[in-house]
């Protein structure tokens, strides 16, 4: 049962990725510059649904949280926060009020440039999951990953959300709307990283994170230092 519920959560969670990336590229019939949401409630109504995602995204990602709500089935840990994660996705697509005021628009060449931008940053949350163990991150394997550097995590600490922030701005038609979603995002996304999951990192690898922290930058891979041993 918990196979079957944790393979149901991953399809899901998949599917409200792909919706999204498309969602914010315009290429839906309801996306986020185009089609009428159940309601207009402009700017208030957006603002919400990304306090929103961003309140619950962060609870749910907390150790105590985890505790509290899952207790002695810590399995359900990650089936059940991407199957969220997935329904918050859906929710800003169905309810998001477009904002269509252009802020920038490019025409040939440059769409493809842009597009090519947004599949390398696309393609970079796949590597990252990939490397950490994706089974793991879709809730299919129960057993936490060992720490390691692998993949991207040898050049920042989160190249998840590196690539995130990056599909976010990569489009060759900005919207005031679409800028909103950006920003809001991108500065959840680093504080979000920055201020509590980095935290809770150090809390449950100690040293180790320190040492790792000190010597790989967090999101732009500007510097790298040699990580310190200890005699």
């Amino acid at each position: 049962m918990h196979r079957l519920f944790a393979a149901a959560c991953c399809a899901a969670s998949l599917l409200a990725m792909a919706a999204f990336a498309a969602f914010i590229q315009n290429w839906l019939p309801k996306s986020i510059d185009t089609g009428a949401p159940p309601f207009d409630g402009g700017l208030a109504t957006n603002l919400v649904l990304l306090a929103a995602f961003g309140v619950v995204h962060s609870l749910m990602a907390r150790p105590a949280f985890k505790r509290a709500l899952y207790g002695k089935q810590p399995s359900l840990d990650r089936p059940v926060y991407i199957l969220v994660s997935a329904l918050q996705l859906w929710m800003l697509i169905v309810w998001w009020t477009p904002m269509p005021q252009v802020l920038w628009h490019m025409d040939a060449p440059w769409p493809v440039a842009w597009y090519g931008l947004f599949l390398l940053a696309n393609l970079l949350v796949a590597w990252a999951v990939y490397s950490i163990d994706a089974l793991h991150f879709f809730g299919l394997r129960r057993q936490e990953p060992p720490f390691a550097l692998k993949g991207p995590y040898r050049f920042v600490r989160h190249p998840i959300q590196t690539g995130l922030i990056l599909a976010l701005w990569a489009t060759p038609h900005m919207s005031a709307g679409h800028a909103l979603m950006a920003a809001v995002l991108s500065v959840y996304s680093i504080a979000a990283t920055l201020g509590l999951e980095e935290r809770d990192l150090e809390r449950a690898l100690g040293e180790d994170y320190r040492k790792y922290r000190d010597a790989v930058p967090a999101l732009l891979p500007w510097r790298r230092k040699k990580m310190r041993t200890d005699p």
